[in-house]
């Protein structure tokens, strides 16, 4: 999000271990048939497709695999369906890919495949197609007054302490009392003591019918930018993501150490994932979560999400698309989880997915009230937007902001742990010849921790807050039955959160 457009890669990982090319919307060169266009950046052969249960001969697609045919593309379908034990609807989404037909010499653009079809659709179909964007992860805001660089700090004073006993797993406290588990879908979580299996506070290898929860491994190599930091080898400077699952983790356990924590791993070291991959792997989230629920004892309810991702659309009309991300983040949410999103990092009012998403507010002192009451709905968890807030208590300067933004949590010098196994290719600035001394290494974060700025960092604070509100309904034994009930009282307990009129 906060990358300059030099710095974008040209390909993105996918579940599959291949990786899809990255284009961006240049509204100078590329013009909707019907209304202007914003940039944005997308995989350039895939497009997203929401579809019904049970349809399996969906008009929309062989109106697409026309089109695609015409110029020479074959059409080749990736069915997103639901595991059976699905409590309500499921969501069924399709991936469109394009690939060049046989003797074809032509690049796939699923830009040109969407626009050519796009003026032939009812204003339904519109809203179940669209582009397969690019999501970036938050980091702090290059070209502002604070500087979103990493960078090694000592942190003064003992680790975080948990006060409950454990239980016979990371998400069980003793005395049966059920931790709240916060899923942090980043980047993962390296090594580090306040992370290892001795201290039971990560759930480790989590999976759903054994493959990971997220697009890889924990211990993917070629994507770890929780190990090395090295997308491009030991001698290239640590990735700009590297260590950012591991520090939002690091934020969570410090303001709720009680909390379990679920590292689900979509974001490579660029902090790139698909919107496909990303909708995947929530909806592989939910079918955890539902499993658990359903009384799977190898998987653990999830309280709360953590998302420091997002995309800007093409389109500057929120309502305009329907698609299978939106959706997965709604069932989620009805399902008793609590969504976490961070604003974004460039200084910007223009609407960012999937935050622009939540229901419009206004911020005033005593907390957030809903512009349209109507907004919150009872059975559904609120989606939560959080902006950075300076030491002070001032809006960060790149702070992205407007009406979806619920509330700004401490997002300026964060100080978190980082993974140990950190050791950059930079070197101290001076050093004496005797090798004593010598100044600060400014990628050396082998001492677990480090200072770093974003609304990235925001997010998790509100998260531990949450998480803190519903344990301790928990251990008072006052926490309503209902998950979605729950949610909404740690929700209203949450200071500086909602104005105390405020009622689903």
């Amino acid at each position: 999000m906060s990358e300059s457009p030099q710095a974008v890669p040209l390909r993105v990982l996918d579940h599959a271990r291949g990786w899809r090319p990255v284009r961006e919307l240049d509204p100078a060169r590329q013009r909707r048939t019907e209304g202007r266009v914003a940039p944005t950046r997308f995989v350039g052969d895939r497009l997203i497709l929401r579809t019904s249960p049970g349809d399996e001969q969906d008009p929309l697609v062989e109106a697409l695999r026309d089109r695609a045919n015409r110029r020479g593309l074959r059409l080749v379908d990736e069915t997103l369906t639901p595991a059976p034990s699905r409590s309500h609807t499921p969501r069924v989404g399709l991936a469109l890919s394009l690939e060049a037909a046989d003797g074809a010499d032509v690049e796939p653009d699923a830009w040109e495949i969407l626009d050519d079809v796009a003026a032939d659709l009812d204003a339904e179909d519109r809203k179940r197609l669209g582009l397969d964007h690019v999501l970036f992860a938050h980091r702090g805001g290059v070209g502002f007054g604070t500087t979103g660089s990493r960078r090694p700090v000592d942190r003064v004073g003992p680790a975080p302490h948990r006060v409950l006993d454990e239980g016979p797993n990371a998400w069980s406290a003793a005395g049966d009392v059920a931790r709240p588990v916060v899923a942090v879908v980043d980047t993962g979580i390296g090594e580090h003591p306040w992370f290892d299996e001795s201290a039971g506070v990560v759930i480790h290898d989590a999976e759903v019918d054994g493959a990971p929860i997220g697009t890889y491994p924990q211990d993917e190599p070629a994507q770890a930018a929780e190990i090395g930091g090295h997308l491009h080898g030991s001698d290239a400077p640590l990735d700009p993501f590297a260590g950012h699952g591991t520090f939002i983790a690091g934020v969570v356990h410090q303001v709720c150490p009680d909390a379990a924590i679920l590292p689900v791993r979509v974001l490579s070291g660029d902090g790139s994932v698909s919107e496909w991959d990303l909708a995947r792997t929530l909806e592989r989230l939910l079918e955890y979560h539902l499993r658990a629920l359903g009384g799977d004892a190898g998987a653990a309810p999830v309280d709360v999400v953590v998302l420091a991702v997002g995309f800007y659309p093409e389109s500057m009309d929120d309502d305009d698309y329907e698609g299978i991300l939106r959706g997965v983040l709604r069932d989620l949410r009805r399902e008793g989880v609590l969504v976490v999103v961070s604003s974004g990092n460039d200084g910007s009012s223009r609407a960012v997915v999937p935050a622009a998403w939540a229901p419009p507010v206004h911020r005033a002192a005593g907390g957030a009230t809903p512009a349209e009451p109507s907004d919150l709905d009872p059975e559904y968890t609120p989606l939560l937007v959080v902006g950075a807030s300076n030491p002070n208590g001032t809006v960060a300067d790149f702070s992205n902001d407007g009406p979806w933004v619920t509330c700004t949590r401490p997002g300026v010098q964060v100080v978190s742990s980082m993974p140990t196994t950190f050791d950059g290719p930079q070197l101290p600035w001076r050093w004496t010849a005797d090798g004593l001394r010598e100044s600060l290494d400014p990628d050396d974060f082998r001492g677990g921790f480090g200072v770093w700025s974003g609304t990235s960092f925001a997010a998790p604070v509100l998260a531990g807050q949450l998480a803190k509100s519903l344990l301790a309904a928990r251990v008072s034994g006052t926490a309503p039955g209902s998950r979605v009930h729950a949610a909404w009282d740690a929700v209203l307990g949450t200071d500086d959160l909602f104005a105390e009129s405020v009622q689903p």
